[in-house]
C-alpha cells in the first residue's frame, strides 16, 4: 500500500507506511552473519538504545481502514524486540528510551498514552511525550506526570510552516519545553534542520544559549546533531563546546566523521548508541554528497548485477561508522561501554555512581606506590581524605569525569596550575596528535625546540638563547646548575617554593627554614648532609632578610633564586633591589615562573613589573598539561650549559616542544589574562559576598586569577574539608584555592558561587553548633607535607 499524504512528513515515513508491520521488514540469513562476524563483539551485552520508536500506524495514516493492515498495526516493545533479533540475535537491546514517530498530522496525546502502555512495567526503559508548540503547556505537563516521562521529543514537521527542513529550532521547540525541562530536569531529544544542521551558526546560537539559560535541562541532539553529512557535524561541534548538558545520539548515522569529532570535542561521555528503529530495519544508508547528504535505499537506485556490495541495513551501517570511529579514536572497552548504555543510563538517572570505585583504588594505591601519587599537591588527603576522587578518567574543557563516571567541573588547582588554556585544548592536542602520528622520538631532534626556542626569546627580548626539560623541578636545577657553572660559586640566596631536588631542600639542613615558603613539613632526608649551609632563604618583600641571607654566602654568591611573585605584589623598589643587590655581588638573578604560569602577564610575571632576570624557568602552562620545561637567557651565562654535563634523552622527544608552541602560540593571539582577571574577580566578589551573608569570618587572598581563602577559626582545615566535602556532592571540584582557565566562563562561576551559598550555610551551622567534625564523612585535610601510613 502507499499512504502518500499531502502534508510535509518524516523522510523515512512514506517507506515505513508501506509496511503493514515493522517485523515483516525483509531480512536474510545474511544479515545475522554479518553481525555476528563483525559486530557481535563490539556490541556490549547490556546495551542502552536511545533512540527508537513505537508507536500504532493507525496514528501514521488515520485515514487507513483495517484493512489497510496485514498484521497488528501496533508497533510496540515486543515487535520492536523481534524485528531486531532478526538480526542481532541474543545481543538485541530491550532496554531504551522511546517515543513516538512523528508525523505532521500525528495527535500527540494518543501516541504518548500508546508509548507509555508500551513500556508500562519495564522498569530499566524510558519513554520522551512527543509535543508540538501549539500544545497546552499545563496538558503536557499533566501528562508529563501522569505517565512519568522523562522528557521531551519535538521534530520539525511541527513548525508552522511548509518547509519545515528550514524552520528554525525556536519554532518547533517551544520555550515552555524548556521550561518545564529546567523545572524537572527533563530530556529534550530533538532532530534540528536548516539545509546545514550544526554548521549553521543559527543553531549553534540556539543551542548555546538555551543549554546555558536552562542548565538542569538535557538536550539530545539526535542523529550525531544530524550529522548525515558529517562535515556539518565536524564544522561546528566546537561551538558547543563546554556545554554541561548537551548530548548527541548516534541514531541512523552511517559515516564515522560525526562520531569522531563529537569524541573529540567532548570525550567519551555525551555520545550514546542510538538506532532509530524502525528506520535502522531499511535497507540503505545516508551519504555525505558535497554540502548535503542522501538517503540511498535499495528501493531508489539500482543494484542488480553491482558485483561489489548490495543494501545493508541502516542499523548495520550505522553501527560499523560507530566501529569504525572507536577504532580511529582509540576508545578502551570502557569507552565503548559508555557509548552503548553508561552515558545514556546516568543521563537519566538510572544508574547513579556512588564513587566507591575510586577510592578503593586509592587504597590499593598507597600500598603499592609510596605516598599514593607522584605529586603532593594531588593526594585526596590534601583535600578531603576518603572522599576526594583520585583518579580521572577523562578531562576536558573544565569538566572532567573520575573513574566512577562522576562528572565534575573543576574550581580548584586545574591541574596543579598546568593547564590554562583549560584541559585537552583543541589546538594544543591538535599539535599533540600530529607528533604523535608522525612520531614522538627518533635520532635527532624535531623542528618544534627551535621555533619554541625563537618564540621565547621574542617575548623576552632581554634573553638570547633557552634550554628545555621536561619539568619544572628539573629546569630549575638545570638553572641553578648553569648559575653555579657561570660564576664558579655555589651559595644560595632563595626566596618561595622551587622543587623537591637536593640543591633547594638543603635549605633544611638543619632546620626547617623553608616552612616560609609555601609549604611546612618538606624534609631533608636523603639530602646530603654536605650540603649544609649552600642555601639561605629570605621572604619575600623583605630586602632585610635578603641582606641577612647575602651575609651568609659572602663571596661564594652563586646565584638569588625567586618568585618574582607568588600571592602578593612586589613593594615599590623590592625587585629593583634583588635586582640591584645581584648586579653588586656579580651573581645570577633566577626568576622561577613555573606556579604563576603567564597568569598575569604573557611571558611571566615579570613582564609587569619591569625587572629582568638573567636567567627565567618556566613550565606548567607553558604547554597546557604536557610535559615541558625551559630555561631562558641571557647569552654571557647560558653558554655556561655548553661547559657543565647538562643532557636527558627525553629531553628530546616531540611532544612537549609541539604541546609547548602551540600554547605559546594561542596564548599570543588571545588575551588569556583578562579572560582570567575577569572570572576570578567574580570568584573573590562571590566569597567575600557569600561570607558576609553567613557570618564567616574568612581570609582572602592572592589575585584573581589564583586565589586563596582559609577560615579564621580553629579547626579552618575541618571546615576547609567539609567545604570541600559538600561540594563534591555538587558536582564541584572545590577547595581553599582556585585557579581558573580559558576553558571557564562565567556560567560555570555562577553556579559554583551558588552551590557555595548553599555550603557556607552549613559551615556556619556547623560552626554555631560546635560540631564540625560530626559532619565529616572522613578523616581532616593535611596541611603539610605528612608521610602516609602504610
Amino acid at each position: 500500500m502507499n499512504k502518500q499524504t499531502s502534508q510535509p512528513v518524516s523522510a523515512h515515513a512514506s517507506p515505513l507506511l508501506d509496511c503493514a508491520d515493522a517485523y515483516r521488514f525483509r531480512y536474510a540469513d545474511a544479515d545475522r552473519d554479518f553481525f555476528d562476524r563483525r559486530l557481535r563483539d563490539f556490541l556490549p551485552p547490556d546495551a542502552f538504545d536511545v533512540h527508537a520508536h513505537l508507536y500504532d500506524l493507525r496514528h501514521l495514516a488515520p485515514q487507513a481502514s483495517a484493512g489497510d493492515f496485514a498484521g497488528s498495526p501496533r508497533i510496540d516493545h515486543d515487535v520492536l524486540r523481534r524485528s531486531m533479533q532478526q538480526w542481532m540475535g541474543e545481543r538485541v537491546i530491550t532496554e531504551g528510551l522511546y517515543f513516538p514517530f512523528p508525523v505532521r498530522h500525528l495527535e500527540p496525546r494518543g501516541a504518548n498514552d500508546f508509548l507509555a502502555a508500551a513500556i508500562q512495567g519495564r522498569a530499566h526503559c524510558r519513554g520522551l511525550m512527543m509535543i508540538r508548540p501549539a500544545d497546552d503547556p499545563a496538558e503536557v505537563e499533566a501528562q508529563l506526570r501522569q505517565h512519568a516521562f522523562a522528557g521531551f521529543k519535538v521534530y520539525h514537521v511541527f513548525a508552522a510552516r511548509e518547509d519545515t527542513f528550514f524552520a528554525e529550532q525556536g519554532e518547533f521547540l517551544p520555550e515552555w519545553a524548556w521550561e518545564l525541562a529546567e523545572q524537572h530536569g527533563l530530556a529534550i531529544t530533538m532532530h534540528m534542520v536548516l539545509p546545514r544542521a550544526l554548521g549553521d551558526p543559527r543553531n549553534q546560537a540556539y543551542i548555546r544559549e538555551h543549554c546555558l539559560r536552562f542548565p538542569h535541562a538535557k538536550l539530545i541532539l539526535a542523529h550525531a546533531a544530524r550529522g548525515f553529512n558529517a562535515g556539518h557535524t565536524v564544522e561546528g561541534v566546537d561551538a558547543l563546546r563546554g556545554l554541561g548538558n548537551v548530548f548527541f545520539d548516534t541514531s541512523a548515522v552511517c559515516e564515522p566523521t560525526a562520531f569522531e569529532a563529537i569524541v573529540r570535542t567532548f570525550g567519551v561521555t555525551r555520545l550514546m548508541y542510538g538506532s532509530d528503529f524502525p528506520v535502522s530495519e531499511l535497507r540503505g544508508r545516508a551519504c555525505s554528497i558535497g554540502d548535503g547528504f542522501f538517503w540511498l535505499y535499495d528501493h531508489n537506485a539500482t543494484w542488480a548485477g553491482w558485483p561489489h556490495a548490495q543494501p545493508q541495513l541502516v542499523g548495520i551501517e550505522s553501527l560499523l561508522a560507530l566501529q569504525q570511529a572507536c577504532q580511529t579514536m582509540h576508545l578502551k572497552d570502557w569507552d565503548i561501554e559508555r557509548i552503548f548504555g553508561g552515558n545514556a543510563r546516568q543521563m537519566l538517572g538510572l544508574n547513579r555512581p556512588t564513587g566507591e570505585g575510586v577510592q578503593a583504588l586509592y587504597r590499593e594505591a598507597k600500598s603499592l606506590i609510596p605516598g599514593g601519587t607522584q605529586l603532593l599537591s594531588k593526594r585526596p588527603e590534601m583535600f578531603a581524605p576518603e572522599q576526594w576522587p583520585a583518579y580521572y578518567e577523562q578531562a576536558i574543557g573544565c569538566e572532567l569525569i573520575d573513574t566512577d563516571g562522576r562528572r565534575f567541573i573543576d574550581m580548584s588547582h586545574c591541574g596543579i596550575l598546568s593547564c590554562l588554556l583549560g584541559f585537552a585544548d583543541p589546538d594544543v592536542n591538535a599539535a599533540v596528535n600530529r607528533r604523535v602520528n608522525l612520531g614522538n622520538m627518533a635520532t635527532q631532534q624535531t623542528t618544534d625546540e627551535v621555533e619554541l626556542a625563537r618564540l621565547l626569546i621574542e617575548i623576552h627580548p632581554w634573553a638570547q638563547q633557552a634550554r628545555f626539560t621536561r619539568s619544572g623541578g628539573e629546569a630549575m636545577s638545570v638553572a641553578v646548575r648553569i648559575a653555579r657553572a657561570a660564576t664558579g660559586r655555589d651559595r644560595l640566596a632563595v626566596c618561595g617554593y622551587h622543587g623537591w631536588h637536593d640543591w633547594y631542600l638543603a635549605a633544611n639542613l638543619p632546620g626547617q627554614h623553608l616552612d616560609a615558603h609555601l609549604l611546612p613539613g618538606l624534609q631533608p632526608t636523603g639530602v646530603p648532609r654536605g650540603l649544609e649551609g649552600t642555601v639561605h632563604t629570605f621572604r619575600y618583600n623583605r630586602l632585610d632578610e635578603l641582606d641577612t641571607a647575602l651575609k651568609h654566602c659572602g663571596d661564594d654568591l652563586a646565584a638569588i633564586v625567586m618568585e618574582p611573585t607568588r600571592n602578593l605584589d612586589p613593594e615599590p623598589g623590592f625587585l629593583e633591589g634583588v635586582r640591584a643587590r645581584a648586579d653588586r655581588r656579580g651573581a645570577v638573578l633566577i626568576f622561577d615562573e613555573i606556579s604563576s604560569g603567564w597568569r598575569l602577564c604573557l611571558g611571566g610575571a615579570h613582564r609587569l613589573y619591569g625587572v629582568a632576570p638573567d636567567l627565567a624557568v618556566f613550565a606548567k602552562a607553558l604547554s597546557n598539561g604536557f610535559a615541558m620545561g625551559a630555561v631562558i637567557g641571557r647569552r654571557e651565562f647560558m653558554r655556561a650549559a655548553q661547559d657543565s654535563f647538562i643532557s636527558s634523552t627525553y629531553w628530546t622527544e616531540g611532544i612537549g616542544p609541539a604541546a609547548a608552541v602551540a600554547a605559546v602560540k594561542k596564548m599570543k593571539r588571545i588575551d588569556v589574562p583578562a579572560h582570567l582577571a575577569k572570572l576570578g574577580t567574580r570568584v573573590l566578589d562571590g566569597w567575600r559576598t557569600l561570607g558576609a551573608r553567613h557570618g564567616l569570618a574568612m581570609s582572602i587572598s592572592g589575585r584573581p586569577a589564583s586565589c586563596n581563602l582559609s577560615f579564621q577559626h580553629p579547626q579552618n582545615a575541618a571546615l576547609l574539608t567539609l567545604l570541600t566535602t559538600r561540594m563534591l556532592g555538587h558536582g564541584f571540584l572545590a577547595c581553599g584555592s582556585c585557579s581558573l582557565t580559558l576553558a571557564h566562563e562565567m556560567d560555570h562561576v555562577e553556579r559554583y558561587l551558588a552551590a557555595l551559598d548553599q555550603v557556607f550555610a552549613e559551615l556556619a551551622a556547623a560552626i554555631a553548633a560546635d560540631d564540625i567534625s560530626g559532619r565529616l564523612c572522613g578523616p581532616v585535610k593535611h596541611s603539610t607535607f605528612t608521610r602516609l601510613v602504610d
